[in-house]
Formats: structure tokens, sequence, C-alpha cells
């Protein structure tokens, strides 16, 4: 009996050992300096759960046990912090204890995204504030391993064309290009929930697949009413190997938007001419909303097979069949 409880003891003992030093020689994950902020009222726990959530640490429980054996309760400065890349727990314990990495009145820039763009019109945003264009360009068509390594849903993407999730970011105007994909990045992988990766597995597509008619559904239809049933066509297309048919994807091709395409364009030979070939196009043609990505997920069930967009009114109108279709074009105008 004693033999047993000796045993445990030092096996017990071994562990706490080896993570002890786990912790104690820990570096973070961040690659380039990180903007981090405290928030007055912000406890230890809240501190490490950023930490973890910004990717900076593995483990919010690292900083946990850190902060517990170095008693640093109540001793941590709220405010706004540079965290310099691969940085000891306890390097980043004194800068939070000192404020010595403080940003004080460094300047920022608002950068709004918009649904529905492309990288190259991402990057021409870029460009009006004076800002990483070109690189940010350069890295989000080929991105670098190690933004790959910390974003798992990379790993068979050859560009981020359509990951790069759309909204307002608010950047300091000497940010660089690839913490300016890390923001956007980070920012996909928050408002994608593990119960819309969990759908998405269980319909047996991928994220790629998803984001990819989100896309096209983006480009295809504004008015919200309309895209869940417009998702639901390009199921049944897809269902039944039927070509998309989809002009969004001739003005990805052709790097400009038009209201109507001439017969030529429609065979100009490439894999994102969904007039020339059935189902998806290798990738996504822009960066779709949250709302697109969600039809896409969960398409309303419908009979319809075609459908068109009436440029005067803005009104999508539908159709089960080819002939019905053509009927519906002429009656409005195209």
């Amino acid at each position: 009996m004693i033999k047993k409880i000796l045993i445990t003891f030092i096996f017990c003992a071994v562990i706490i050992f080896v993570f002890d030093y786990y912790v104690m020689s820990y570096q973070s994950q961040n690659n380039y300096e990180i903007d981090f902020v405290i928030h007055p009222g912000d406890n230890l726990i809240k501190v490490g759960d950023n930490l973890s959530k910004r990717g900076i640490i593995d483990y919010n429980i690292l900083f946990y046990y850190y902060s517990w054996k170095n008693k640093l309760r109540g001793k941590i400065v709220y405010g706004h912090y540079i965290i310099p890349s691969h940085a000891k727990l306890s390097e980043i314990s004194m800068i939070f204890i000192n404020g010595d990495a403080k940003i004080k009145n460094k300047e920022t820039v608002d950068v709004l995204f918009r649904e529905g763009l492309t990288l190259k019109q991402m990057s021409l945003v870029l460009k009006e504030f004076n800002l990483p264009y070109e690189e940010f360009l350069k890295l989000s068509q080929n991105p670098p391993m190690k933004i790959r390594d910390k974003f798992p849903f990379l790993v068979n993407v050859k560009s981020l064309e359509g990951y790069l999730f759309p909204a307002t970011y608010n950047l300091y105007i000497d940010v660089s290009a690839e913490e300016i994909l890390d923001k956007m990045l980070t920012k996909f992988n928050q408002v994608i929930t593990n119960s819309m990766r969990d759908d998405i597995v269980s319909s047996d597509r991928t994220l790629h697949e998803v984001l990819t008619l989100a896309s096209i559904i983006e480009r295809e239809v504004n008015k919200s009413e309309d895209r869940a049933i417009v998702a639901g066509i390009f199921q049944n297309r897809l269902d039944i190997g039927m070509a998309l048919g989809s002009d969004a994807t001739i003005d990805y091709i052709k790097e400009k938007p038009e209201i109507k395409h001439t017969l030529k364009d429609l065979e100009i030979d490439s894999p994102y001419n969904t007039y020339k070939y059935a189902g998806l196009p290798p990738g996504p043609i822009n960066s779709p909303s949250l709302e697109a990505i969600h039809v896409s997920i969960y398409p309303e069930e419908t009979e319809y097979l075609f459908f068109l967009n009436n440029v005067t009114t803005g009104k999508t109108v539908f159709s089960k069949t080819f002939n019905e279709h053509i009927r519906k074009k002429t009656k409005n105008g195209l």
C-alpha cells in the first residue's frame, strides 16, 4: 500500500515538474508584434482567455498557472500593449506589470472591406490608406506556411480568396501585411461557428466548397429574402450535374462586372467559367458575407432550377423549366 502511494506521489511530482518547466520556458506563438488590450476590471482569467483567443498562447491554463505561481493577482496594469514575437510568459507578464510597452497615441485608421470584394479589390482599398497593399496581395495569393499553420482550415487552400472576412478593421498606420491578414483570418475563424462547421461536414461538403458557392451567391443576388432560394437552385443544379451558369464567375474571369455577357464570354476556357464547366469553380470568387455563407450551408429547398435578376426593378424572378425561364427573360427585357 505504501509502495503504491509512493509511486503515485513520484508520478504526480514528475508530472508537475514537467508541466512547470514547460510553462516557465514557454514562448508565445505570434510570429510578429501583436497589439493587446487589458481593459479596466479584467482579471487574470480574462487576460489568459484573451491571450489564448488572440493566438498568443496555445492554452489559457498556461497563463493561469504562471500567474498563480508568481502571485500576479492585483499587479497587472490595464492598457494597450505590444506583445513581441515569441515572448516568454515571464516577459509578457513583466510587460503587463510595468506598463512599459504601452501604446501611446499611436495613429490608426478604420479600413472597411465591403462584402463581395476580391483580393485585388481589397488591396486597392489598402492602397487608398497608404498601407502595404502590394505585400498584402502577394501574401494573400500565396499564403506562407506560418499563416497556414496558425489557421488549420487553410491547409489545402492555394490562396486566401474568400477567407478574408469583410468588415471594418482598425489598423495602425505602420501595420504589416501579415498583421492585416492575421486580423482578417482571425475574424473569419470567429464568425464561422463550430455548429456551422459541423453542419457543413454533415452535408458531406467542405468549407472551401461552401465558401465558393457563397461567393457566387454574394455577387448574383442582392436581396436577403432571395438568397436562400438561389442557394437552393444552385444546389439543385449541382445535385443533377447541371452547369451553374453564373454570370458572376464570368465577371471574375474578366475582372470587371457586366450586366450582360456575349456568347464569346461564355466560351472562355477557364475552370472558373461555370457556363462551360459543370460543378463548382476551383475556389471562391470574392469574400462573401456571413449571410451568403449561411444560406450556402442552409439552402432553401425548392423546385426551381432557373432565376434571373431584373436590373430595372431589382427583383429576382424564378422558373422551374428552361422554357419558362426564356419567356421570363423576354418579359423582363433580357
